[in-house]
């Protein structure tokens, strides 16, 4: 075996390279926009405080002005004469509730008096002359160099009385009272704040106190050139002035002129350059350290992958190896081949494969060259199109994309023996090109497979065999059972109708009373006898339907309290006959529950039934019923439990007590009627509804039965169905009525009944006469029909369907009745679907159909 060297390294991917670059580019950007976005917010930020600052200054001019106004009037009112005697105590009392740093008085005859400096004569200044005139307003002082500052005075003229003598002004500190109002900072650092009247002379600043009495314009050229200074001066004149940008040779400032409305003076903010230079230089050293994190980031990260690219790679080649070397020690022929280059190396060979291949392997050819070979040397001519189509170079890289390994067996022919091989193909890495191939013989396996596949076979065609066997046996069953219902049904209506009809008519016979009392016990014994049959045939049905997995449970919600209410009136006569004690309790809380009424019923009947045919006379039957806590909150289970003193069931017979026709045979119960289906019913349909019941006896004191079936609660109510007319009491008068029945008796015994209500009876023998006779008679001529299913020349299924089908509505529409001598619930169904509006079973039971006719009839 050769010893297999791996040497090719996993290349870098390109797209962390593109990401690092990005990251770069990203932070770089961001750097930039970053320090635009600052230089915007101090923008918006310089706009706004200089908006602030003119309100501001705004509003303390305004308040200067009606303060110096009231200092006036506050004066006037406390002259006592034409002369202001000792106005300093007048103005200090004052000085608290005004803006001024200092209130002075100017007498008529211009002499200035102040309460901290000399008099002095300032007759020829401008806001005297105004004020002697009797005017109010603002003027500065530039020329007062000895104060250090400009000074705003807010004037006003003293009257006494109606005549003016003299002014009074407020002083407003350039330096003391406004320069503070001018302080503004951004990112720790000063900003420039001045304060300039109407012509752009400088009255404040907040950066050099001697900033005042020059022009705006010259001192701002000492900073910016004079095409910046036009600018700044022509946003002077917006109306909405911003802040905007400046660029100088030192660097890049933010200014922002805005006017105050009152006075017309203007307000200026300056962000020098140098704070600007610090902001951009906090945005670039965010930018380095972020550039520093990334690439410290990376750097970890391309070690990591280096070392992890590097780890997983010996891995792989290690995996690699084993595969190979797994393939060559398990099969007797191993290659590896390039999947891009499709060049095979050849790493073991079987002797067969070897003599016939030996001098394709020396050349190394490629691998769709030495497929080709091997199939028309080796592979058996039939399987040589399927292998042509596989293991093409092209069909295994697509094959690949979608797994990492496939195989299939082929056949090859050995000095006329033919031999089955399998092949075998892995490709270890999805990142590598190498894909292994593995080829060996699988005689003794693919004979094992083909003896199983073959015992496997022979098993399924046996059960398949069994199975048609009892299909076909339930269904000869099953017709049986329609068969001989059917054909029992028939004269058992006969015998119950003429019972019926015997019983209606005796009293017409004139017999004496013993007499007609004697016949009504023969009659009434042949009626009983014949509903014993009537119980065992049905029992047998239920039986076998459910067996067969016809019967189905049919859950409506049904009302708790209706559960019990038959078993008084289906089972008193019965006890008080044979002097037993019946007690009914019941305690459910749930109001409605979703159940099968006619099975529980079913159940409760069988069980009941029982308990009273077994218990002796004088004896004690006790049915109690209860709902008990289901795990499902919106389920309950209902227990039934049945109590009798009856005889009891031996402890032998318990384990067989559920068997079809399974009856205890003892001294107790010889002479009571049964056919041992009672039971056995009551546990399949207990076993449907998923529930229990359980049965413990003793012979002599009786037994008990506990039935508990799972119910869901159901919220609404079901509708209550109408109290009924006793049906021997209706009147049919003037109905008329079609009956199809090949059993005249069947015919007669209706006819007679029906008759003797009023209706007007028609009867034909087949189907195809029943649809002639509605065809051909005129539309209302009949108001119901009666329809046997079972007829010869036309069923009832098929005359439903065809009066169904006739044009006329009051025809097609005439309500149908089945009449059938079978009890499945597969024909009632088919003959629901047909078309009939009800269905009443033979033997008749008179009071059903008279209630189904009445149902019909309007």
């Amino acid at each position: 075996m050769k010893k297999i060297k791996l040497k090719r390294l996993m290349p870098l991917n390109p797209a962390i390279i593109v990401v690092a670059v990005a990251v770069v580019v990203l932070v770089v950007v961001y750097a930039l926009g970053a320090r635009e976005f600052y230089f915007n917010q101090i923008e918006e930020a310089v706009t706004q405080e200089t908006q602030r600052l003119s309100l501001d200054l705004g509003k303390t001019l305004n308040f200067g002005k009606s303060s110096i106004k009231l200092v006036s009037q506050s004066v006037s009112k406390k002259m006592d004469g034409p002369e202001l005697r000792r106005p300093e105590s007048v103005f200090l009392s004052m000085k608290d509730d005004v803006p001024f740093s200092k209130i002075e008085y100017i007498r008529k005859d211009g002499l200035k008096l102040s309460y901290d400096d000399e008099p002095v004569d300032v007759s020829e200044s401008e806001f005297f002359r105004q004020g002697i005139l009797g005017k109010s307003g603002i003027w500065i002082d530039y020329t007062g160099k000895k104060f250090g500052e400009a000074r705003i005075n807010i004037y006003t003229p003293l009257y006494y009385g109606d005549s003016v003598i003299g002014v009074i002004t407020g002083i407003l500190g350039g330096k003391k009272d406004i320069s503070p109002m001018l302080r503004y900072t951004v990112n720790g650092e000063q900003t420039i704040g001045l304060l300039c009247d109407r012509e752009l002379t400088l009255v404040a600043s907040n950066v050099v106190d001697s900033d005042y009495g020059e022009s705006f314009e010259i001192r701002a050229q000492k900073f910016f050139p004079q095409e910046i200074v036009n600018v700044i001066k022509k946003n002077a004149m917006l109306k909405e002035p911003k802040a905007f940008r400046v660029t100088t040779e030192f660097g890049s400032s933010i200014v922002c002129i805005m006017s105050i409305n009152e006075v017309g003076w203007f307000v200026v903010q300056m962000v020098p350059y140098h704070v600007l230079a610090n902001v951009t230089k906090v945005v670039a050293i965010k930018a380095v350290l972020a550039l520093f994190f990334v690439v410290l980031f990376f750097a970890i990260y391309f070690h990591s992958i280096f070392r992890t690219n590097r780890r997983l790679r010996n891995e792989m080649e290690g995996k690699h190896l084993n595969v190979i070397n797994a393939l060559t020690d398990s099969y007797g022929s191993a290659f590896v081949i390039d999947s891009r280059t499709g060049q095979s190396e050849c790493y073991s060979i079987d002797p067969m494969a070897s003599r016939y291949m030996q001098d394709a392997f020396e050349k190394a050819p490629h691998y769709d060259q030495l497929a080709s070979l091997y199939v028309n040397r080796i592979v058996l001519l039939e399987d040589r199109p399927l292998f042509d189509k596989v293991v093409t170079l092209d069909r295994l890289n697509r094959e690949f994309m979608k797994r990492d390994r496939f195989e299939f067996i082929y056949r090859i022919s050995k000095d006329g023996v033919i031999h089955y091989m399998q092949i075998h193909y892995v490709k270890p890495s999805k990142d590598r090109p190498e894909i292994v191939m593995g080829i060996k013989l699988i005689d003794e396996s693919m004979n094992a497979e083909l003896e199983k596949r073959k015992e496997l076979n022979e098993q399924r065609v046996a059960l398949v065999k069994a199975l048609d066997r009892a299909q076909r046996a339930d269904k000869a069953k099953s017709n049986f059972l329609f068969s001989i219902s059917h054909d029992i049904r028939t004269p058992m209506n006969a015998v119950l109708g003429y019972d019926t009809l015997a019983q209606r008519y005796i009293q017409n016979l004139n017999l004496t009373d013993s007499e007609t009392s004697l016949l009504n016990y023969y009659l009434g014994n042949i009626q009983s006898a014949g509903k014993l049959l009537l119980d065992m045939i049905n029992s047998v049905l239920s039986l076998t339907s459910i067996e067969s997995g016809y019967d189905k449970l049919e859950e409506t919600p049904v009302l708790t309290a209706a559960l019990t209410e038959d078993l008084v009136t289906t089972f008193e006569q019965t006890a008080r006959q044979k002097n037993i004690m019946l007690q009914i309790a019941r305690n459910i809380k749930a109001r409605c529950i979703y159940v099968d009424k006619v099975k529980f019923h079913q159940i409760l009947m069988n069980v009941v039934s029982n308990a009273i045919k077994y218990t002796r006379g004088g004896g004690l039957v006790r049915i109690s019923m209860r709902d008990l806590p289901h795990e499902n909150p919106e389920m309950c289970n209902i227990e039934m439990v049945v109590e009798d003193t009856g005889v009891g069931i031996s402890e032998e017979f318990l384990p067989r007590v559920f068997g079809a026709f399974e009856r205890e045979q003892s001294a107790l119960t010889r002479g009571i009627d049964g056919t041992g289906l009672g039971l056995s019913i009551v546990k399949k349909l207990v076993d449907m509804m998923h529930g229990t019941v359980n049965i413990t006896s003793r012979v002599g004191e009786g037994t008990r039965v506990v039935v508990v079936t799972p119910h869901r609660i159901a919220e609404d109510d079901p509708v209550q169905a109408l109290p009924e007319v006793q049906p021997f009491k209706r009147n049919l008068s003037g109905k008329s009525i079609l009956m199809a029945d090949d059993d005249p008796q069947s015919c007669e015994i209706v006819s007679n009944l029906l008759t003797s209500l009023g209706a007007e009876i028609v009867c034909v023998e087949n189907g195809n006469e029943c649809y002639r006779q509605v065809d051909r008679s005129p539309a209302g001529s009949f108001d119901l029909i009666l329809m046997d299913l079972k007829m010869p020349r036309g069923d009832g299924f098929e005359t439903t369907a065809l009066i169904r089908k006739l044009e006329n509505p009051r025809k097609s529409r005439l309500p149908i009745i089945a009449l059938s001598a079978s009890a499945f619930d597969e024909e009632k169904k088919a003959a629901f679907e047909a078309g009939v509006n009800g269905h009443v079973a033979k033997p008749i039971d008179f009071a059903e159909l008279l209630d189904s006719i009445a149902k019909l009839i309007k």
